[in-house]
C-alpha cells in the first residue's frame, strides 16, 4: 500500500532522526578516538597495515552482499511486506556465496599485495559477510522509518564492546588479531540489536515481480558501490600495493581522524538524507529545497573542521601519538581538506539515489575512474604525501563535477551553489588565519592544541555571523528544535 507523508511530517522526522543519528555518533566517537589512540600505542604501523588489507576485500564484498536490496528496501514505498520477505531471501542467499568466495580468493589476495599474513585474518573476518546477511533487512527498516532513536543506546553498548575486546585484547598481545576478533563481536552486536528492536520476522509470501523489480534498483546500487568503493580505496590499494604494509599503516592512522570527525558525520546525515529525500522525489522544488538545506549544514561543520584539522594535525599526532606515527602529519593535513572538499559532492549522490537514478553514480564514477587510478599511481612516487595531496585534487575536480550534474537534475545555477557556500567559506578562511597565527605561537602539546581550537570555533562563529547571520540563526534553531523535539 502507498504511503504518504506530508512535508511538515517529513521536516519534523527528518530533524528528529538527524539529530538523534548525531547523538549517537558524538556518544561513540569519543570512544572510537580513545581506543584508536591506546590502540595506536600497543600496535605497529604495519599491523595496521595488514588489518587494512583484509578491511579493503571485505569491504568490496560487502556490496555484493545482498545486491543492494537494502537500499531498495529504504527507497520502496509499496507492497512493503512482500519485499522485505524477498530482502532477506535475497541477502542471506548472497551472503552465504561471498563467504565461500572470500575464503577461496584469500591466498590470491596475500599474493597480490605479498603479505601471506592475509590468508588466515581474511578467512575469520568474512564470517561477517555471514552476519551481514542477516541482519540486512532489520536494519533497512529502521533507516528508511527514520527509527534512529531506538538504536542510540544499544548502538553505544555495541562500541563499547568492541572497545573493550580490542584493548583487551592488544594489550594480552595478540597483536593484529585483536582488531579482527573485535570486529566480528562488532558485527554480532549489528545482526542481533536490529532484530531486538523491529517486530518484523520472514513470512512464506513471496513475489518474484517484486524480487526483480528491487535488484533491478538493487544492482545499480551495488554497481556504483563496487565502482565508488574502488574509488574510496584506491588510494589505500596502491599505497598498499606500492609503498608496503608499514606505509598503508601509517596513512591509515592518518585517515582516521578526519574520516572520524568529519566523513562519519557527513555519513550520519546522509543515513538520515537517503530516505528524507526519498520521500520528496515526486516534487523537485522541495527535493531543491532539501538539497540545498543539507549542503549548507553540511558545509557549515565540514569546511572548518577540515582547516581545523588541517591547521592543528602537528600537535594532535605529537601529543596523543608515539614517535614512529610522525610520518602520518602532512597526509592527515592533506586528507582532512579533501574529506572537507568531499562532503559537497556526497549530497549529489544521494539525490541520484533518492529519484531512482543511481545508474547516474556509476556513470560519474566510471568516468571519474581511469582519472583516479593514473593519477595516484603516477604521485604515488612522493610516497603517502604525494597519494594524499593526488586525493585533494582529485576531490576538488569530483566535487566540481557532480554538482554541475545535480544542479540540471533540479534545475538551479551552479553560480546560485557558489554564492550559497560563499558566507560559510569566507567565515572558514578567517578562522583559519586565527586558528594558524594561535598555533604558531605554542607548543606542540595539548595546550598547542585545546586552545587553538577554541579560539577557532570563536572567530568562526563570529565571522559567520558578520558575513550571513541568517546562516547562523537558522543552524541555531535547527539545533535547539532538534532538541525540544527529542
Amino acid at each position: 500500500m502507498q504511503t504518504t507523508t506530508s512535508p511538515a511530517e517529513i521536516g519534523t522526522r527528518a530533524v528528529r532522526g538527524t539529530f538523534w543519528s548525531f547523538l549517537s555518533f558524538l556518544s561513540t566517537k569519543a570512544l572510537t578516538f580513545i581506543t584508536t589512540i591506546i590502540l595506536a600505542r600497543l600496535l605497529a604501523p604495519a599491523e595496521f597495515g595488514i588489518i587494512a588489507y583484509c578491511t579493503i576485500v571485505i569491504g568490496f564484498l560487502d556490496l555484493l552482499n545482498n545486491f543492494g536490496v537494502g537500499h531498495a528496501l529504504i527507497a520502496r514505498r509499496d507492497r512493503l511486506d512482500v519485499a522485505q520477505n524477498v530482502a532477506f531471501v535475497i541477502s542471506i542467499g548472497s551472503s552465504i556465496v561471498l563467504y565461500a568466495v572470500a575464503w577461496l580468493m584469500a591466498p590470491l589476495i596475500a599474493d597480490f599485495f605479498n603479505e601471506p599474513q592475509i590468508v588466515p585474518l581474511l578467512r575469520v573476518l568474512s564470517i561477517g559477510l555471514l552476519l551481514v546477511g542477516i541482519g540486512t533487512v532489520p536494519m533497512a527498516m529502521l533507516q528508511r522509518d527514520l527509527r534512529f532513536k531506538a538504536y542510540l543506546l544499544p548502538g553505544i553498548a555495541r562500541n563499547v564492546i568492541k572497545a573493550c575486546v580490542a584493548i583487551g585484547m592488544a594489550w594480552q598481545g595478540f597483536g593484529v588479531w585483536s582488531l579482527v576478533v573485535a570486529e566480528l563481536v562488532n558485527k554480532v552486536l549489528e545482526v542481533v540489536i536490529p532484530w531486538a528492536i523491529v517486530r518484523w520476522r520472514p513470512t512464506r509470501t513471496f513475489d518474484w515481480g517484486v524480487l526483480y523489480e528491487m535488484l533491478g534498483f538493487g544492482i545499480n546500487i551495488v554497481a556504483v558501490g563496487l565502482v565508488g568503493t574502488f574509488m574510496v580505496n584506491v588510494d589505500y590499494i596502491i599505497v598498499g600495493r606500492v609503498l608496503g604494509g608499514a606505509a598503508l599503516g601509517i596513512y591509515t592512522i592518518a585517515y582516521r581522524v578526519p574520516e572520524m570527525f568529519i566523513r562519519s558525520t557527513v555519513d550520519t546525515v546522509m543515513m538520515v538524507a537517503f530516505p528524507v529525500l526519498s520521500r520528496l522525489q515526486a516534487d523537485k522544488d522541495q527535493l531543491a529545497t532539501a538539497y540545498f538545506g543539507y549542503l549548507r549544514y553540511l558545509a557549515l561543520f565540514a569546511f572548518p573542521a577540515a582547516v581545523g584539522i588541517a591547521l592543528l594535525a602537528p600537535a594532535f599526532v605529537t601529543t596523543f601519538y608515539t614517535e614512529e606515527w610522525q610520518p602520518a602529519i602532512v597526509p592527515m593535513q592533506l586528507i582532512a581538506l579533501e574529506i572537507g572538499i568531499a562532503s559537497v559532492a556526497y549530497v549529489s549522490g544521494i539525490v541520484y539515489k533518492s529519484i531512482n537514478r543511481p545508474d547516474l553514480l556509476t556513470k560519474l564514477t566510471l568516468i571519474k575512474l581511469p582519472w583516479v587510478v593514473a593519477t595516484l599511481w603516477f604521485v604515488s612516487q612522493w610516497g603517502i604525501n604525494g597519494v594524499a595531496a593526488g586525493m585533494v585534487a582529485l576531490s576538488l575536480a569530483s566535487t566540481v563535477l557532480d554538482s554541475i550534474v545535480v544542479q540540471r537534475i533540479l534545475g538551479f545555477r551552479f553560480v546560485d551553489m557558489i554564492r550559497f557556500l560563499a558566507p560559510i567559506v569566507a567565515a572558514t578562511a578567517i578562522m583559519a588565519l586565527a586558528v594558524a597565527g594561535i598555533a604558531t605561537l605554542l607548543p606542540l602539546n595539548f595546550v598547542g592544541l585545546i586552545v587553538p581550537a577554541i579560539a577557532g570555533g570563536i572567530v568562526y562563529s563570529g565571522a559567520l555571523a558578520l558575513f550571513s547571520r541568517d546562516t547562523l540563526r537558522e543552524a541555531t534553531t535547527m539545533v535547539r528544535a532538534a532538541l525540544a523535539r527529542s
